[in-house]
């Protein structure tokens, strides 16, 4: 899902570095700043006082240059084991955008560098969210079911923007109750559960996952129309136009993740 600019929802599908110095490189530093203490003849005291700033900040240079992914990493562990599962399926996700492919080529007629845009993106949960599956039957259509929203942004809302993940979603839960509505659009009763879908991928399951977070940056790139949580089936035609063009690469990551875990 997303949301635009003028503040419209809409719904779709949805560290720290390393400080490693050897003991002998510790000890050089040691010794190159007890020397900067010793009185120095006046025309040596630029030199020494340059070669000490040379000599020690090869460590320090790399604790000067953050991790890119870092600020976001610290956010999601804040948010416990779905962060977890967030920072997973973003790995996946930055994976394919990286990579010359027909997904990556697909988001890139809308922004030239969609990885760069990927990996600037903030992700915040909603507990809040629903839960249901509403089942719904149309004289036309048969019976439908409208699944929780998985996920939302704005539309065209670009680098440094969110994504909202429903709690009770899809990308976290694999199956919800069903609540049956009568023909007015009331509640009447609840009939058993379903298992939650992302097109051909289950709830809680890499693939959905991936999907949901690919559908949403299509929404924030503006490569996606704006769909909302409604039934339409906006949502699941632009779900579709993701794995018409990311469907090989997703499965790639869902083998690979799969491969990597035996």
């Amino acid at each position: 899902m997303k949301r635009n600019r003028n503040r419209s929802i809409g719904m779709g599908v949805g560290r720290s570095m390393q400080r490693d110095v050897d003991n002998h490189g510790k000890y050089a530093a040691s010794w190159w700043k007890r020397s900067c203490q010793f009185v120095l003849r006046p025309k040596w005291i630029a030199a020494a006082a340059l070669s000490c700033l040379l000599f020690v900040p090869n460590s320090s240079h790399a604790e000067r240059t953050p991790d890119r992914d870092e600020p976001i990493l610290l956010e999601l562990s804040a948010l416990g084991k779905q962060g977890d599962t967030i920072a997973r399926a973003r790995e996946q996700v930055l994976g394919i955008l990286q990579q010359q492919n027909a997904c990556s080529a697909w988001f890139e007629e809308s922004d030239p560098d969609p990885a760069e845009v990927f990996r600037s993106l903030h992700f915040e949960l909603e507990a809040s969210g629903p839960s249901y599956v509403y089942g719904m039957r149309d004289a036309d259509r048969g019976l439908l079911y409208k699944h929780p929203w998985a996920a939302k942004a704005f539309e065209n809302a670009g680098r440094n923007s969110t994504i909202f993940l429903n709690a009770n979603g899809p990308f976290f839960i694999r199956t919800s109750r069903i609540m049956q509505l009568d023909p007015g659009g009331v509640i009447a009763r609840p009939t058993g559960s379903l298992v939650l879908a992302i097109s051909p991928y289950t709830g809680n399951s890499p693939g959905a996952q991936i999907v949901i977070l690919l559908h949403e940056l299509g929404h924030i790139t503006g490569r996606l129309p704006s769909d909302d949580d409604s039934w339409d089936g906006r949502s699941a035609r632009n779900t579709a136009e993701v794995l018409r063009h990311c469907k090989v690469e997703t499965n790639a990551a869902i083998h690979n993740t799969s491969r990597s875990n035996n």
